[in-house]
């Protein structure tokens, strides 16, 4: 159960961190920014359904 919530908490900062550079910092460009944030959105659906069936 550690291992998932690990998973989908990286997942979140992934993206929080990819937003806050795009938006505040520097433009990222689209074929940097496409492939992090599906990245991290596979993180969190895998930190979740390993949480789902661990229960």
């Amino acid at each position: 159960m550690k291992d998932s919530s690990l998973i989908t908490i990286i997942g979140f900062i992934m993206y929080i961190i990819l937003s806050i550079i795009d938006k505040f910092i520097y433009t990222v460009p689209n074929i940097i920014y496409i492939p992090i944030g599906i990245l991290s959105i596979i993180f969190v659906l895998m930190g979740s359904f390993i949480n789902l069936k661990s229960k």
